[in-house]
C-alpha cells in the first residue's frame, strides 16, 4: 500500500480517528502516551501486512534481534560483527540472491539461470540500515541500550517512513519516543500542509513525467536527439519529484502524528559539485555511509590514494544498495570516480565561477540517472547514443518537463529567498507552511490541494525508491 493511493488515505483517516480519541482522553487524564505508540506500532505492522505478511513476520524478527543485540553489544565487537553479518546477510539473501545466481550463470556459459522466488520485504534496505545505526551507536557509546521493547520496533517499522525513509537515527526517533507528545494541531497543520507539497511533486509531476521517460527508454533509437536529451532531463526531474516527494509525505505524516524527522533534501541540483550534490540528495542514506562506512575506513586521514579508495568503496556500496543490477553499481562506481577527479582537479575547479560548477554538475549527475533508470548497460548506452550523436526522429517536446523545470526553479527562488531573509546562509529542507488561520492562506491551501487531486495521475505509479 502506497502512500499516494486512497487506500492508504483511508488507512491513514483510521489512525488519525483513533490517535484523536486517544488524545482527547490524554488530555483529562494525562495518560494513554504509551497507548498511543502502542496503536502506532500496531498500525505500523498492519500497514506492511496489506502490502505481505511475509515482509511483517521478517522485520519482526530482525527487530526483535535489533532490540535484544542492543542489551550485549556495547564494546563488545565480537556481537557487533555477528550484527553486521547477520544484517548483511540477510539483505543479500533477499535482495541480491538471484543477481548473484545470474552472474554465476554467466560465468558458467548457462543460458537459463535458476532463479528462486524469493520475496523483496517492504523497505528492508531502509530498515536493516536503521537498525545498524542503533546496534553501532549503541557499540560505540554514543547511545544508550533502549528498554522499551515498544520503542525499538516501533523505530525500525514506523510506517510513514519504512517503504522509503528517511533513515532515522537513534538520536532523532528515540527522546521523542520517550516523550511522546501525541498529536498537536500546530504540527498537524504543518505536518499537513507537508504531506500535500510531496503528493503534489508526486502524482502532479513525477508520475506525468515517468509517462515520457518509459517511452523513451524503452526505444531510445525511435526518438530524435533532442527528445532523448528532453527525456533525460525529464528523469532527472521526475526521480527527485518522486524520491523528495516521499520524504516530504513521510515528514508531514510523521509530524501530524507527533515525530519530527530531519529533511531528505536540501535542493541537490544546485550542488556546485559530486560531493556537495551528495551532502544534499538522500541526506539520510548519504550522511548514513559517511559515518559508518566512510569514516571507519578511514576517511581522508590516511593519505589520497586511500581516500580516493575509499571514496570509491562507499560510492559503489551506495549503488548496490540501490538495487541488484550492474546499472546501480557502475552508477555508484562512476559517482565515486568524478568525487575522486574532484578532489583531484580541487585547486583548479576553486577558480571556476561557482554557476558553472552548478551547471556542470548537474549535466553529470543527469548523465549518471541514465545509468541508474536503465534496463541493463546496454540500454544505458543506447540513451546515451541517442544524447550525443545528431540523428531525425519522433519529436517530441513533453510540456510536463518545462513545468517541472518552471516549479523546481520556483520553489528555489524561494528557498534561497527564505534562507536569505532569515540569515540561514543554507537552506537543509525548506518548507512553504502556510498559515492556515488566514483565510487567504487556507483558501490557497485548498487550491493546491484541489490541483493535486485534478492535474494528478491515476496510474499505477509506485515510489520509485520502493523498490529499493
Amino acid at each position: 500500500m502506497a502512500l499516494n493511493n486512497f487506500s492508504f488515505m483511508i488507512f491513514f483517516i483510521l489512525v488519525l480517528a483513533v490517535m484523536f480519541i486517544l488524545q482527547i482522553l490524554r488530555r483529562r487524564s494525562g495518560s494513554f502516551s504509551n497507548l498511543q505508540k502502542a496503536l502506532l506500532l500496531v498500525f505500523s505492522y498492519v500497514f506492511i501486512m496489506l502490502s505481505d505478511w511475509r515482509s511483517c513476520v521478517v522485520i519482526a524478527l530482525y527487530s526483535l534481534f535489533v532490540y535484544a543485540v542492543g542489551y550485549k553489544v556495547k564494546g563488545n565487537r565480537k556481537l557487533l560483527i555477528l550484527t553486521i553479518a547477520v544484517s548483511v546477510a540477510a539483505l543479500a539473501y533477499f535482495k541480491y540472491t538471484n543477481f548473484l545466481l545470474e552472474g554465476v550463470s554467466g560465468l558458467l556459459g548457462i543460458s537459463d539461470p535458476v532463479i528462486l522466488r524469493i520475496i523483496l520485504p517492504l523497505g528492508i534496505s531502509f530498515y536493516i540500515f536503521t537498525g545498524l545505526s542503533y546496534v553501532i551507536d549503541v557499540y560505540r557509546g554514543n547511545w544508550s541500550t533502549e528498554k522499551s521493547v515498544i520503542d525499538v520496533l516501533l523505530y525500525l517499522s514506523f510506517f510513514p517512513k519504512v517503504i522509503s525513509g528517511p533513515i532515522v537515527r537513534p538520536h532523532t526517533f528515540f527522546p521523542q519516543a520517550k516523550k511522546y507528545r501525541g498529536i498537536e494541531w500546530k504540527a498537524f497543520r504543518a505536518g499537513i500542509q507537508i504531506f500535500v507539497f510531496g503528493l503534489f511533486k508526486k502524482m502532479v509531476i513525477a508520475d506525468h513525467l515517468g509517462v515520457f521517460v518509459d517511452d523513451v527508454f524503452a526505444a531510445p533509437a525511435a526518438y530524435d536527439t533532442v527528445s532523448v536529451i528532453w527525456a533525460v532531463i525529464s528523469y532527472s526531474m521526475q526521480i527527485y519529484f518522486d524520491f523528495s516527494g516521499y520524504s516530504d509525505m513521510a515528514v508531514g505524516l510523521s509530524k501530524i502524528l507527533g515525530f519530527d524527522l530531519e529533511p531528505n533534501f536540501d535542493l541537490p541540483y544546485t550542488a556546485d559539485g559530486i560531493s556537495d550534490f551528495w551532502k544534499r540528495w538522500h541526506i539520510s542514506l548519504s550522511s548514513w555511509l559517511r559515518d559508518y562506512l566512510y569514516f571507519p575506513l578511514g576517511g581522508s586521514r590516511k593519505g589520497k590514494g586511500r581516500t580516493y579508495v575509499n571514496l570509491i568503496i562507499v560510492m559503489t556500496v551506495s549503488g548496490l544498495w540501490h538495487g541488484a543490477g550492474w546499472t546501480f553499481i557502475l552508477w555508484g562506481f562512476l559517482h565515486g570516480l568524478l568525487s575522486c577527479l574532484e578532489k583531484i582537479f580541487g585547486k583548479f575547479r576553486s577558480r571556476v565561477p561557482k554557476g558553472i560548477r552548478i551547471v556542470v554538475t548537474y549535466i553529470m549527475v543527469a548523465n549518471l540517472w541514465v545509468f541508474f533508470r536503465a534496463d541493463s548497460i546496454r540500454n544505458a548506452l543506447d540513451v546515451l547514443t541517442g544524447m550525443y550523436t545528431m540523428h531525425t526522429g519522433i519529436f517530441q517536446p513533453y510540456t510536463w518537463t518545462g513545468f517541472a523545470v518552471t516549479v523546481l526553479l520556483v520553489a528555489t527562488v524561494m528557498a534561497w529567498r527564505r534562507a536569505y531573509k532569515n540569515s540561514e546562509g543554507h537552506v537543509n529542507g525548506y518548507y512553504p507552511i502556510l498559515n492556515l488561520g488566514s483565510i487567504w492562506q487556507l483558501a490557497l491551501f485548498f487550491f493546491v490541494c484541489g490541483v493535486t487531486v485534478i492535474m494528478g495521475y491515476y496510474g499505477d505509479t509506485a515510489f520509485i525508491y520502493g523498490a529499493f
